[in-house]
């Protein structure tokens, strides 16, 4: 069986501007905030690794 959803974005930029998207519904917008939050975290926790 295939799933006819698009794929994720993996970007936070991308999760964050879906967040902001007021045709989703909330829960769909929230999960993408915390996308967001998550992907920005990763980037932070890798700059302060490479110091």
């Amino acid at each position: 069986m295939e799933d006819a959803r698009a794929p994720l974005p993996t970007e936070p930029q991308e999760c964050r501007q879906r967040a902001e998207d007021k045709d989703l519904g909330a829960a769909e917008r929230l999960v993408y905030a915390v996308l967001a939050v998550a992907g920005e975290l990763h980037e932070i926790r890798k700059t302060l690794r490479k110091r």
